[in-house]
């Protein structure tokens, strides 16, 4: 099949999970033996710059495409209605009006992106299209190619659960309901990562259907990056935090280091916190905490720090950085939080502790930083089960591009 990724996410560098997501997607399209074409362009809602050399190498000269923002009157005119909706939320925030946390759909999206696309002198079986709020791009392709829209996430009211813990920014975008069905619906298929949220999107749809005509639901999780397995898991007192600077990482990692840390350190003196990603940016220097930065081979950091903590207790989706362990073969204490959208199946490298039980957190890493030889065990059991994942995950994915009378979820 000749298909087509459309993205405003550059994945190179895939420094954050989503860059990752969309990566790992792409490598799974060619494993699956067939054509790909990327098509990336630059919205205000990511501002990465693509380091363009890396894309020709995967995709290939002409498999890369970028679209432009259109001619200086557009870009204009762009501007002026951004700038008005931008006022509008402005004064509404100020009346404490819950409308000023909602964007609408398309408002990020360029006709000039959709004139392009319609004007490729190109034919794809299947489209792609990343994100809800860029959904528009679905209607620049003919009947004939088989829609798909890759979800990320849910983003229908997605800033409440934000406010509702006192921060009244960090939720990106915020779409009512019926917006985001409206960007649904445009798609034959609708991609989820995990089966809560696709119950969510089916629940959601039928509430306001109105005789409109709702597309499938598949769950396509996202790809783990396979590597060989971590080997020496002889480095003991340590444990590794992965994780982008936002703000529900910032949350997560302040309430383990309030609460937990300390306690680590009570028992284990010489224990070391190693921090990696963009989230090193945020955070301030401290006793037992290295800061990585951004690291280039995840797989090099955790065979130095071979036990992996996810305390997630914010946020929504799959936790890649779960995943990532898995994938390198390491053992990982996490939250209940850190491991929604994971079957408790694929859950054998992981001890999972409730959110807020900070004394249970902190024993598990020290028992497992004392010993090699269980973090030895899980880390074989969690590489087991990301191979077991991508298997899944990959003929998930097939029967949605494909489509047909077999559902992708009965993939999972």
């Amino acid at each position: 099949m000749k298909i087509a990724v459309v993205s405003m996410t550059p994945v190179f560098p895939a420094k954050a999970g989503h860059s990752v997501r969309i990566l790992q997607l792409c490598k799974a399209i060619k494993t699956l033996g067939h054509e790909l074409t990327f098509i990336h362009f630059t919205s205000k809602l990511d501002t990465q710059k693509p380091d363009t050399a890396s894309h020709v190498a995967f995709f290939g000269t002409q498999d890369f495409l970028h679209l432009d923002n259109g001619r200086r009157l557009s870009r204009a005119a762009f501007w002026f209605r951004g700038k008005l909706l931008r006022r509008r939320r402005k004064i509404l925030r100020r009346l404490g009006n819950d409308r000023s946390h909602y964007s609408r759909l398309d408002e990020s999206w360029r006709e000039a992106w959709t004139l392009q696309l319609q004007g490729l002198k190109r034919e794809f079986d299947a489209v792609i299209v990343e994100y809800a709020v860029n959904s528009r791009a679905l209607d620049a392709f003919p009947a004939t190619t088989r829609k798909l829209l890759d979800t990320h996430d849910s983003f229908a009211d997605r800033h409440r659960a934000f406010v509702a813990r006192g921060f009244r920014k960090g939720y990106w975008v915020s779409l009512t309901r019926d917006e985001e069905n409206r960007g649904l619906r445009r798609a034959d298929a609708a991609i989820a990562i995990q089966r809560e949220e696709a119950e969510n999107f089916r629940k959601q749809l039928g509430e306001n259907h109105q005789g409109e005509r709702n597309p499938d639901i598949a769950v396509v999780s996202h790809f783990i990056g396979l590597d060989q397995a971590v080997s020496d898991h002889g480095a003991d007192h340590v444990a590794l935090y992965l994780g982008t600077n936002m703000l529900s990482n910032q949350i997560s990692l302040r309430q383990f280091l309030d609460h937990v840390l300390p306690r680590v350190v009570s028992e284990i003196p010489d224990f070391r916190l190693r921090v990696a990603g963009s989230i090193c940016n945020w955070l301030p220097d401290l006793p037992n905490v290295e800061k990585l930065g951004f690291v280039d081979d995840l797989h090099q950091a955790f065979a130095r720090t071979p036990l992996s903590v996810n305390p997630t207790v914010a946020g929504t989706g799959i936790n890649i950085k779960l995943l990532d362990a898995m994938g390198s073969g390491i053992a990982t204490v996490s939250t209940a939080t850190g491991v929604r959208g994971l079957p408790e199946d694929f859950r054998n490298g992981v001890v999972v502790v409730a959110d807020q039980d900070h004394q249970a957190f902190a024993d598990e890493i020290v028992r497992l930083s004392r010993d090699a030889a269980a973090r030895r065990t899980m880390g074989q059991a969690a590489f087991a089960d990301a191979q077991r994942w991508n298997a899944r995950q990959l003929a998930a994915l097939e029967c949605c591009l494909r489509g047909g009378e077999r559902t992708p979820e009965a993939a999972q």
